[in-house]
């Protein structure tokens, strides 16, 4: 329990015995002047059943065995205080008798309906606390189900409006084969947006002392078409995969992209070229991401030769027919 939660308790019980306290003492001082005006200050004792019982049965089923037990205290006082009988008429026992019946009744009376009281309030004390609960995690499952139902119809929207599935990169893949060099290219800058997850990237090939421009997606309008120094000296140096999720390569990265790829050669290990992929989720930098990538530089080194996949038939030279 928190500091501000005790204090809001505290509070509230200092409120409630200002109350219990308020109620009790109206009800007396009403019941006792209204006792000196119409029988001279008697405690009711010719009235039946006597009114002091009202306090004590409300202040029982309202409060409990504490404020009831009290003021079956205060009825029994005034009782005895303005009980004016004379005894000498009457057998001793039987006046005592009839002196403690009535606040023995009020007691007996007040603990056991207070007792009840408290079960009850206690029960529903914590039925109230159990659909307090129940609200709020049916608030928390309506919330839930709300955001996997928008995520269910949003993944249905993208599943339905894809253009790259199965059968589209099949078709990719089958036109790396063809003898037309730019269909070449396509097929491959398709397959490289597809395994990347992004259009957004530019495959560069390293000559002599520069990294030019090879291969872009289809919304790299404006990226430079040679790499800048640093970062082909940390592409050649590194031979790895370079991403602003390492803050050694942010600097060399910035502006540039949000990851470098370098593409080895397995016949010669030496560096081919890189790919550099300038917009990605930051978020998706993780393990899972990274081997993609990995395996995307493994498959399109050797694609980066362009040479085609079709094979010529040979043609015989026409002889003559003895």
């Amino acid at each position: 329990m928190t500091q501000h939660e005790q204090g809001r308790g505290g509070t509230s019980r200092w409120r409630r015995v200002a109350r219990i306290t308020t109620e009790m003492t109206t009800a007396f001082v009403a019941l006792a002047a209204l006792d000196w005006w119409l029988t001279g200050g008697t405690g009711f004792a010719q009235i039946q059943p006597n009114p002091y019982w009202l306090p004590v049965l409300v202040m029982a089923l309202a409060y409990g065995t504490g404020p009831g037990v009290l003021a079956a205290a205060i009825a029994s006082a005034l009782w005895l205080v303005h009980v004016h009988e004379d005894a000498g008429a009457r057998d001793y026992l039987d006046y005592l008798f009839h002196l403690s019946v009535q606040p023995l009744l009020w007691f007996v009376t007040a603990g056991a309906v207070g007792e009840v009281t408290i079960l009850r309030t206690t029960r529903q004390d914590r039925l109230e606390t159990r659909g307090r609960v129940a609200t709020r995690n049916l608030a928390r499952l309506t919330e839930a189900f709300a955001t996997l139902s928008h995520t269910n119809r949003r993944l249905q929207v993208q599943i339905a409006s894809e253009a790259r599935t199965v059968g589209h990169a099949i078709d990719t893949a089958t036109r790396l084969s063809s003898i037309d060099p730019a269909e070449r290219r396509g097929a491959i800058g398709e397959l490289i947006a597809l395994a990347a997850r992004t259009d957004d990237f530019t495959c560069y090939r390293i000559a002599g002392d520069e990294a030019r421009a090879w291969l872009r997606g289809s919304v790299t309008a404006g990226r430079p078409d040679i790499v800048p120094v640093g970062l082909r000296e940390r592409i050649l140096r590194r031979r790895g995969i370079l991403h602003v999720a390492n803050r050694g390569d942010r600097s060399v990265l910035d502006g540039i992209g949000v990851a470098a790829i370098t593409l080895v050669d397995p016949k010669t290990t030496t560096v081919a070229g890189c790919l550099i992929l300038h917009t990605l989720p930051f978020d998706s930098l993780n393990a899972n991401r990274i081997a993609d990538l990995n395996e995307i530089a493994a498959w399109l080194t050797p694609l980066m030769a362009d040479t085609p996949r079709a094979t010529q038939r040979p043609v015989r030279s026409a002889g003559l027919v003895a």
